[in-house]
């Protein structure tokens, strides 16, 4: 299959190390705003830099879009018009109607359409899935170090949108309400969001997000029935816990409450929960987007993140920035909603 690249800057330039190395696949061209840029990743991989999009559609079978968000729809569009496979990086477009454009173009060109949501692929989720029984609350928090990338968009479309997409998918309910809070520290957008999403079947999820600290942090708890599951994303670790089989309160307890069990409370919690470290495969999440992006071309099946997906969870996220925008609007009129 050939692909190319459109945008190889600081993650575009690992789209196209990624597909040169991938089996049954061959890079045959990348494109950059920058001429210079696009020639410095070609000749890196012995490849064509061509200078417009148009130049690369009749060569490939699909391409990859990484892109400002912004040019996505711009930048996608002749190949889905040319019923090529399309893999847009998050978010999938500047608007929803953007997104609603992308959408029908594929469709009527008969093309796949896949949506960079890389925390799918990461090895912790991958490993929790199959655990994840009727998830009550989820708790997500994404903590970045300020970078000068991306401060044009929101924290909200930026970072947030990661945890929001996999709320989403972890959660088959509507989302019905939501509060949201945030604030620019060193952009002109918010720096910094919280929200709070509350789903049909009584399910909620509340997640942080911030790009000014100063160290990187990425962690997700996942509340269920009779457990739970504790996800480091950055260091790759995961903890299940969960009552055991066994457990029975009686053993530890009096009839007025108080704890008569030998050992204390140690002894009562080794007994009553069960802790199981997951198994972390080791891989490396773009690859794994990828392989699966080529192979849903390659067999037109339905991708791992459609372009449905990528749409709803844009429009959680506009949700919650038109919340948080709602928010400094009454501010500035002093007349800012209270706690109560």
């Amino acid at each position: 299959m050939k692909v190319g690249v459109v945008g190889v800057g600081h993650l575009g330039q690992h789209h196209a190390r990624v597909y040169s190395e991938l089996p049954g696949v061959e890079l045959v061209g990348v494109v950059d705003a920058d001429p210079a840029r696009a020639r410095e990743i070609a000749d890196r991989h012995g490849v064509a830099a061509f200078g417009e999009i148009e130049e690369l559609v009749p060569r490939v079978d699909a391409v990859s879009i990484v892109t400002p968000t912004p040019e996505h729809l711009a930048s996608a569009r002749p190949f889905l018009q040319a019923g090529r496979g399309v893999l847009v990086e998050k978010p999938l477009a500047a608007t929803l109607e953007e997104a609603d454009e992308l959408l029908a173009l594929a469709e009527r060109g008969g093309a796949t359409l896949q949506v960079g949501h890389i925390e799918r692929f990461n090895p912790c989720l991958v490993a929790a899935l199959p655990r994840l029984d009727r998830p009550l609350f989820i708790e997500a928090d994404r903590i970045h170090p300020f970078s000068l990338r991306s401060t044009e968009v929101s924290v909200v479309l930026d970072l947030m949108i990661h945890d929001i997409d996999l709320v989403l998918h972890v959660i088959p309910d509507d989302l019905v309400e939501l509060s949201a809070l945030g604030t620019p520290v060193f952009s002109p957008t918010d720096d910094l969001a919280l929200a709070i999403l509350r789903f049909s079947g009584g399910q909620a999820a509340m997640v942080k997000t911030s790009r000014v600290a100063m160290n990187r942090s990425r962690k997700i708890r996942v509340f269920c029935a009779g457990g739970y599951l504790s996800l480091d994303l950055v260091a790759r670790q995961g903890m299940h816990l969960r009552l055991a089989d066994d457990y029975d309160p009686r053993e530890f307890l009096d009839a007025s409450g108080r704890l008569v069990s030998e050992g204390g409370e140690e002894a009562l919690l080794a007994r009553a929960l069960d802790r199981e470290l997951l198994e972390i495969p080791e891989y490396e999440p773009l690859k794994a987007e990828l392989e699966a992006f080529v192979s849903a071309v390659r067999d037109r099946s339905v991708p791992v993140v459609t372009g449905l997906q990528g749409r709803r969870a844009m429009e959680a996220a506009e949700r919650v920035m038109g919340e948080i925008r709602s928010r400094h609007e009454a501010l500035r009129a002093g007349d800012a909603p209270r706690g109560g």
